[in-house]
């Protein structure tokens, strides 16, 4: 597989910055992804301010790390010029909205204005699949024609759309020609419920998504082992399967 590959920031969480990126450079990846926040909160986080992008940026220099795509907390009008400063090529859009009318149009609306303003530091808004409003491919499709961008496209990941009721390997039918970014994780039953797990654990066809999305995508590749607790085991894990 001659695709690039990178980490979704989620599962480090809990990590600085620092021992990311060390772990990142040993494992043989160099592009990586994180996310503005609180790092009181989640350590790995950015602060949405000027002084600690210019700080990250010079960490991950200094590492020979690039950043290469960042999570939003939707403030948006400060953290996308953040964004362009950082040299990020990729800006994810996460949330679980609810599956209404009134928050499709307000959603279609901001992400009008994300694109817009993204476009002119030469950044791709990517929305992630993720349940509410977005939980289907016709409805992520619907929703992405509708804002009909060229910098505003999908983040598809297989498992959310198993996640909530989906079968991720049709999901491509309808999706291809949307997807600017991806998250590869699994999915798993107990009980009858769903939970993420590691690729090789989980009942996702990876071999049959793969012989669809390779041959029309030549994007990142984006590991995103969810559990903090054994967070390097299971992303490597993953890298191998892959």
């Amino acid at each position: 597989m001659n695709h690039k590959f990178t980490s979704s920031p989620w599962g480090f969480r809990l990590w600085d910055f620092d021992k990311y990126c060390r772990f990142m450079k040993e494992i043989g990846i160099y592009d990586i992804c994180t996310m503005f926040g609180d790092p009181g909160t989640f350590p790995l986080a950015f602060k949405p301010e000027k002084s600690a992008v210019e700080n990250y940026q010079k960490k991950a220099k200094e590492q020979g790390i690039n950043i290469v795509e960042i999570a939003t907390t939707m403030d948006y009008v400060n953290e996308i010029p953040l964004a362009g400063l950082l040299g990020v090529k990729y800006f994810r859009v996460c949330d679980n909205w609810e599956d209404t009318n009134e928050k499709f149009l307000w959603v279609v609306k901001t992400l009008k204005e994300m694109g817009k303003l993204a476009k002119s530091f030469g950044i791709t808004v990517v929305v992630e699949n993720h349940g509410g409003l977005i939980a289907k491919a016709s409805s992520c499709r619907k929703l992405l024609q509708e804002v009909n961008l060229e910098n505003v496209k999908l983040n598809y990941d297989p498992a959310n759309f198993l996640y909530y009721g989906e079968d991720p390997v049709n999901t491509l039918d309808e999706l291809l020609p949307l997807i600017g970014f991806t998250h590869f994780k699994s999915v798993r039953y107990e009980q009858g419920k769903p939970k993420y797990c590691r690729l090789e654990e989980g009942v996702i066809d990876y071999k049959t998504i793969f012989e669809k999305l390779l041959p029309q995508y030549s994007g990142y590749l984006g590991l995103e082992y969810e559990e903090p607790s054994d967070v390097e085991k299971g992303t490597l894990d993953d890298f191998h399967c892959l």
